[in-house]
């Protein structure tokens, strides 16, 4: 039976092309036969499932920076002198706990080298030291946002067929990850078409699946999610599941108190232990002791390179005054990072 169903499916593909074959770039816009069901090369839906299946570099960002690759497993770090092996996503919450344990001292992250890198396009290079890991980190941040949709996965296997136009054949492709996934639309020809066997199954980011059973409703759910969490599923540097909203909200809901200032890899939390920081609605931030107000600045929220960022503007706080991005939001503690030598904790003081 499988085989009968495949094989019409290759006809309806093979039928639908021969209406196209002069006019290709039309296509999407036939509506009310199955010439809906393929996809073209440099398409709209193309390009979404390509965003889709790209290599995700967010979420080791509290080892090297950066969400525009990865560090391809294993690898060894050293965390304020814990050694660990990091085999899989999972090992990285090792990292988080190791600073959590330590969260008044000045935590530090080195990495074994050599290591190898992963780029969205899969492609691969290999790093020697911490020097060139922080130009590739540079290079990532000053090209901008990534393209990659982060929201919501597809579950695999999943069955494509093809069919080259010039040379009417027909051909069937059992995708197993996102990697074959990326390499056969991102290598998609002009001369040739694919389409899905319908139905597949996707999972958003809350863990949800969601059934698919044509390409209006595959585009209608990769641009519904795209922008849901945009890389904040796996957040660029530790806990997901939450916005720039979200963090506008969290910052407003209760006094922050200061819990540790690592500048320049000075640890100059001392000072700053007794202050507690207000966000207000308006835009302004109160940087005051318990008693006394001290100081007003701004603050506000935005997206870059896939991280929610908090910016601080003091005129004579300098520790404080940058665009820190957000890599850890709990209950009650909020963490800001730059790189390994300049890191904000904040402690939520809805008691006060």
């Amino acid at each position: 039976m499988k085989k009968l169903i495949d094989n019409v499916m290759r006809v309806v593909l093979m039928v639908s092309v021969i209406g196209l074959y002069s006019c290709q770039e039309e296509y999407e816009d036939v509506h009310g036969n199955d010439q809906e069901q393929t996809i073209a090369a440099k398409s709209d839906i193309a390009g979404l499932i390509q965003q889709t299946s790209s290599q995700d570099g967010s979420f080791d960002n509290i080892v090297d920076g950066a969400s525009c690759f990865a560090i391809q497993f294993p690898y060894t770090v050293n965390a304020n002198g814990v050694e660990i092996s990091i085999n899989s996503k999972s090992d990285l919450e090792k990292i988080e706990n190791v600073f959590d344990a330590t969260i008044e001292g000045n935590n530090i992250l080195e990495i074994v080298f050599p290591i190898t890198i992963t780029f969205a396009d899969y492609s691969q290079i290999t790093i020697e030291n911490k020097g060139e890991l922080m130009v590739r980190a540079r290079e990532c941040i000053e090209g901008g946002d990534d393209d990659d949709i982060e929201c919501v996965d597809f579950v695999y296997p999943i069955t494509l067929f093809t069919f080259v136009i010039d040379a009417q054949q027909s051909s069937e492709i059992q995708v197993e990850t996102d990697f074959d996934m990326y390499r056969v639309f991102s290598g998609l020809e002009d001369n040739r078409l694919v389409s899905f066997q319908y139905p597949i199954t996707l999972t958003k980011h809350d863990g949800t699946e969601v059934v698919i059973e044509n390409n209006a409703d595959l585009i209608a759910t990769l641009e519904m999610e795209k922008n849901q969490c945009d890389e904040n599923d796996d957040n660029d540097f530790g806990d997901d599941d939450f916005s720039e909203a979200e963090l506008d909200e969290y910052v407003m809901a209760c006094p922050l108190q200061v819990k540790q200032v690592i500048r320049n890899q000075m640890d100059n939390s001392e000072q700053y232990l007794e202050h507690l920081m207000v966000f207000r609605e308006d835009g302004s931030v109160v940087f005051s002791t318990f008693t006394a107000n001290e100081i007003t600045g701004t603050w506000n929220t935005s997206m870059s390179n896939g991280a929610v960022n908090l910016r601080l503007e003091f005129e004579n706080f300098p520790d404080f005054t940058s665009e820190w991005q957000v890599y850890k939001l709990e209950e009650n503690l909020i963490k800001l990072y730059q790189d390994d030598v300049n890191k904000i904790v904040l402690e939520r003081r809805c008691d006060i």
